[in-house]
Formats: C-alpha cells, structure tokens, sequence
C-alpha cells in the first residue's frame, strides 16, 4: 500500500465516519477540513512507516554463512521491503527467503534456497537514480517458480547476498551443480 493508498483510505473512512456520527463541521472551510484530513492521512501513513520499518535488518556478518553443521539454526541475514512501500517485507535467511504480506493480519510466502536457480535484477532509468530495482528469483519450487522482489533498495547487493547464501545452502546440505548436456 502506498503513500496515496492510504491518504485515499483514511480520507474516504474519515468523511464516511463524520456522516455517520451525524456531526457537520460548517465553521471549518472545506479546503482547509481537506488539508486537515490529507495532514492526518500523511501522519498514520508515517506512523505505519515508522513501525514497519522498525523490524528492518541489514546483513549479518559473513562467517554466519559459513556453518558446516547439518543441523544449522536459520540466520537472518537481510530483511527490506518494497520502496515507498508497506505492508510487505522481504526477509533472506541463510535458508529460505520469505515474503511477509500484512499489517495485521499475515500471510507468508517462502522459497527453500537449495531450490534457487538463478537470479536477475532489472531497473529502468528512474529506478536507477533512485537505487532501486526487481530481483527476480527463478527457482524449482512448485507454488513459485518465478518470483520477484518489487522496488528493492541496492538491488544488485540484494541479488549477490541471495546468490552467495543459495550457493552456501546447498554447500551445506551436499548438493553440487551438474549442468545437463
């Protein structure tokens, strides 16, 4: 949900609220009552902001990937979301990578890295400038062979951290790359 989402929710809640408790507000000129209700739009769409962002987690140090251990505890070691953006996390574990959907409610989406086979990153000239991109993931799992993170921020270290904790996923569990002829 973006920033527009939001002030068109909250307007449109706002006024259905105000008819419904039957309350008229003649003193307060109606551009100046919008300018009050796009204001209050603005500052819940900050305070969702402020607490989706509060969970966000850069990458853990390297030697995290290097654990021989079958048996291995799953590391965080990236979580971002969509720029401009709320209601959706990306979490990169050194096992999986997850998709969070929701404010209140939840819905999560994963894909095992050992199922990962390629990544790509895609940017136009406006997503350049502003650092962002779409990390597309290709993998053999069966709910979502294609999947792509939307308008990730550092979207080529996003793909490099994918690509680096897939290769040692599957280095940890024993599966090697065998290119078919």
């Amino acid at each position: 949900m973006n920033q527009q989402e939001v002030r068109n929710a909250v307007t449109s809640q706002f006024y259905q609220s105000l008819a419904n408790s039957g309350v008229t507000v003649d003193a307060i000129p109606q551009a100046q009552l919008q300018a009050v209700v796009n204001a209050l739009a603005d500052g819940v769409f900050a305070a969702l902001n402020s607490i989706e962002s509060e969970g966000d987690r850069t990458i853990a140090p390297a030697t995290s990937l290097q654990n021989d251990d079958p048996a291995a505890e799953e590391v965080l070691l990236w979580s971002g979301r969509p720029y401009l953006s709320i209601g959706i996390r990306y979490e990169l574990t050194s096992q999986r990578l997850r998709v969070i959907r929701g404010l209140l409610g939840r819905s999560i989406d994963e894909i095992e890295l050992v199922r990962v086979r390629d990544t790509s990153v895609s940017q136009h000239m406006g997503e350049r400038a502003l650092n962002v991109g779409d990390v597309t993931i290709l993998s053999n799992d069966p709910s979502n062979p294609e999947y792509t993170l939307n308008n990730v921020s550092n979207p080529m270290d996003v793909r490099e951290m994918i690509r680096r904790a897939t290769l040692a996923e599957k280095q940890r569990r024993g599966l090697h790359y065998r290119e078919e002829m």
